[in-house]
């Protein structure tokens, strides 16, 4: 049910602040203060969808949830929180670092403090972030 090619296309390269794609939907544009770690486009149950993940900011105390999934009009659908059962205290989680795509669809990474780092997937129906595993 997933494929590779979505039949979106990204323009975005690393390093900048503005994100970008186009398809059947439309031109869509996003502009981030930092510059996103990845972006990723992928077809699943009939949705194109576009992740991107976001700077961290790795203060203490910060909010972890910088990854977000589009849909291809540009709406979001839902913004990524990791897991709270991944480490003891919830301010020792960074937030996502990276994203591959994996047999169609996005294999997530997230970095935390002391706790190593934990790879997951998203579950379309609910956001969350299931299947999840240390990294490395």
């Amino acid at each position: 049910m997933t494929e590779e090619d979505p039949g979106v296309v990204v323009a975005w390269t690393r390093g900048d602040t503005t994100v970008r794609w186009s398809g059947p939907a439309g031109t869509v544009e996003k502009q981030y203060e930092l510059p996103p770690r990845i972006v990723l486009a992928w077809r699943e149950y009939d949705q194109t969808l576009v992740l991107v993940v976001e700077a961290i900011n790795s203060a203490p105390f910060t909010p972890s949830d910088n990854a977000v999934v589009y849909r291809a009009d540009g709406s979001e659908r839902f913004r990524l929180h990791p897991p709270n059962d991944l480490v003891y205290e919830p301010s020792d989680m960074h937030g996502f670092y990276d994203a591959f795509p994996q047999d169609g669809r996005p294999l997530v990474i997230m970095v935390t403090r002391n706790a190593g780092d934990f790879h997951g997937r998203i579950d379309l129906e609910t956001g969350e972030i299931v299947d999840t595993n240390t990294w490395r």
